[in-house]
């Protein structure tokens, strides 16, 4: 049947029962894992506490590290928690005991994605890396980026409101090989980070102000990360990566470096050179959001995905739904509306 402006009224072709039963056709998740920057004290704990398989997740980490998760997120002052040794591993756990809470309550996801060190997390998700090889890799990986330049030495500043390209050719304009700035993660529209050596950083932030960015943020971060000055750290963990046993995906997982997804078993040289390649996050969700994805879950602490997706699926016109899980009640909240959504 048709209405009178000549659409055609689906009520009219498929009753209510039909349309809610076949919701979830419609509906494609992602899973959205965060990267350091994120952490904070406590975080994952509460939720811990009132689901038994986070709380095996937090002590299966413990047996595993040589060190207590949990004392470390209690640990006042909060210093180790954002040391990039401990970072990377605590994220980890996190991220895959908040998931594994959203498994339990039959919320599984149809593609995963992570924002650097949260790639790893989505790895684990889709089954391609176990948990607990996986924690012994990014606390490798975390060690070995935190060692790889002198503090101080590196820099790294988010430029916002100015296009790619500009800053890329700026980039190009004040690199030398001995002071060395280049982009290094693609965030979303007219906000791009840019890292190096710090005196190159600081110039090339100049001009991007100069040529019309509105802001030049300088990140709180111990080295320049996803930039050539991490190649120590790519050298180093190169051989924990080759013996590594890596499994063929259950779903489609991002890769920060290509901007696609990984195909097949992901390529060990790729996730190497993750730390020394910009992170390409917006390509990332451009994908998904082509791909049909329109709800995305931040598996994690924190928003900042979530706020990321927000202004990209903007930027496209898409419509999508957001949900967090960084808390009891928004991990309630998240199970309770993605549930209905089902169906």
């Amino acid at each position: 049947m048709k209405k009178g402006n000549g659409e055609i009224c689906l009520f009219s072709i498929f009753p209510p029962f039909f349309l809610q039963r076949n919701r979830r056709k419609l509906m494609k998740i992602a899973f959205l894992f965060p990267g350091q920057g994120s952490q904070k004290p406590q975080m994952g704990l509460e939720i811990a506490e009132h689901f038994e398989v986070a709380k095996a997740v937090f002590e299966e980490a413990s047996n595993v590290l040589p060190y207590s998760v949990t004392d470390i997120l209690l640990e006042e002052p909060a210093t180790r928690i954002n040391q990039t040794e401990y970072t990377q591993p605590l994220l980890l756990t996190v991220s895959h005991a908040l998931a594994s809470v959203l498994e339990q309550e039959g919320i599984i996801p149809d593609v995963a994605a992570g924002l650097s060190l949260g790639e790893y997390s989505a790895l684990v998700e889709a089954g391609v890396l176990d948990f607990k090889e996986a924690l012994n890799l990014v606390a490798k990986r975390g060690q070995y980026m935190q060692e790889a330049v002198v503090e101080g030495e590196g820099k790294m500043v988010a430029v916002l409101g100015l296009e790619d390209n500009v800053i890329e050719d700026i980039c190009l304009e004040v690199s030398t090989p001995e002071a060395l700035v280049v982009p290094s993660n693609y965030n979303t529209p007219g906000q791009l980070v840019i890292g190096g050596h710090a005196e190159a950083v600081d110039v090339a932030s100049e001009k991007c102000l100069e040529a019309g960015a509105k802001r030049a943020v300088p990140l709180v971060v111990s080295g320049p990360f996803h930039t050539p000055l991490m190649k120590e750290a790519k050298v180093r963990f190169a051989p924990e990566m080759e013996v590594a046993e890596l499994h063929e995906s259950k779903c489609p997982v991002l890769s920060n470096t290509l901007g696609t997804p990984h195909e097949g078993v992901p390529s060990k040289d790729v996730l190497c050179d993750q730390i020394t390649n910009a992170v390409k996050w917006k390509q990332n969700v451009e994908w998904m959001l082509q791909d049909g994805v329109d709800v995305f879950i931040e598996v994690g602490p924190g928003k900042t995905l979530t706020q990321m997706v927000k202004q990209i699926a903007k930027a496209k016109g898409a419509s999508v739904q957001l949900f967090q899980t960084d808390s009891l009640k928004a991990m309630s909240e998240t199970i309770e509306k993605v549930k209905e959504l089902k169906g």
